[in-house]
Parts: structure tokens; C-alpha cells; sequence
């Protein structure tokens, strides 16, 4: 990896300076991790937490790259069009802890169940509902009968798999009766 490279992978993060310099040494220098962490002065296990932290950016970074050129009409083969997919639930996660921090309970739909509550997000191929605090489904949208748009409150019911998505009114409650 290239010093330019490294730097606009690390622009982001909320590493410190320190940590930012340790992660350099093994990606740019191609220092040997335990040697690295050592002319740091941080645990190795500290270092392998922070070169998790610049690999997952650097995997993000390449699937939105991809996701770029699908949606502007580029190639993809289909291990790319995996990818793609791959891509777009990463982003779905993302808005999630955007949304609702780094702990936020990421779920998937239960194939034979339901899930109730606010779509808060949309990717290409997810929707992200709220379903309760710091919690999460994500929902591929080809298993849904329909796209339910951001901001509507739903529910989502499954069975074998495949969803139907049914709009909510604020006076319904869960048993599904209006007051």
C-alpha cells in the first residue's frame, strides 16, 4: 500500500495519531506486526485491533468503489455481482450504526416470522427497519413482496423465506387493532 493510499484509507477512521503511525508500519513500511506494535509502544493485540479497524475501511471503500461502477452502467461478472450485494448490506450495517451507535443489535429476518417497526434505511438490494431500541432487521429486498419506502412504519411478515410487507398506521397496535 502506497503512503497516499494509506492516508485516504485512514482520513476517516477515529484512530489517533499513534495508532494511525503503528498501522503504517505494517501496511506501508511492511513491518512485521510484532516489530511494529514494539516501536509503537502498544500491545500487539492493540495493533491487530487497529489494523482490523484500517482493513474493514479498506473493505468498504472497495465494495462502494464497486457498487460506483455497477450503478454507472459498468461490467460485473458474477462473483462482482456477489460483491455488489455483499456491498449493499455493508452499507445497510453502516447506516444502522450510524443511526444507532457501534452496539446497535443487527438482525436478519426470521423466515417464518415478523418484524415490526420503522424502515430507517435503504441500499440497492436492503432496507434497514428499527425494530426496537439499538435493534435492527435487515431485509433483502428480493425476498420482499414489495419495497416499503423510507419512513414508513411496517410490518414484515415472512413465510418460507419470502416477506410481505404490510403498511402500519401510528394508531395500530401490535395485535394489529385500530384504536
Amino acid at each position: 500500500m502506497t503512503e497516499q493510499d494509506f492516508a485516504d484509507l485512514v482520513r476517516d477512521t477515529k484512530l489517533s495519531q499513534t495508532n494511525r503511525d503503528a498501522a503504517r508500519l505494517v501496511l506501508v513500511e511492511n513491518m512485521k506486526p510484532i516489530d511494529a506494535a514494539a516501536a509503537s509502544g502498544i500491545s500487539k493485540q492493540r495493533l491487530n485491533q487497529i489494523l482490523t479497524v484500517v482493513r474493514t475501511a479498506e473493505e468498504r471503500r472497495n465494495e462502494t468503489a464497486l457498487l460506483e461502477q455497477v450503478r454507472r452502467g459498468g461490467s460485473a461478472s458474477i462473483s462482482d455481482s456477489v460483491a455488489v450485494v455483499e456491498a449493499s448490506y455493508a452499507v445497510a450495517v453502516k447506516t444502522a450504526r450510524d443511526q444507532y451507535g457501534d452496539d446497535t443489535l443487527i438482525q436478519t429476518p426470521n423466515p417464518n416470522g415478523r418484524a415490526v417497526g420503522e424502515i430507517v434505511g435503504r441500499t440497492d438490494f436492503h432496507v434497514v427497519q428499527a425494530v426496537g431500541r439499538s435493534a435492527v432487521v435487515i431485509h433483502d429486498l428480493a425476498k420482499l413482496d414489495r419495497a416499503p419506502a423510507v419512513g414508513r412504519n411496517v410490518a414484515i411478515d415472512y413465510s418460507k423465506g419470502m416477506g410481505v410487507v404490510s403498511d402500519r398506521t401510528k394508531t395500530q397496535d401490535r395485535g394489529g387493532v385500530t384504536r
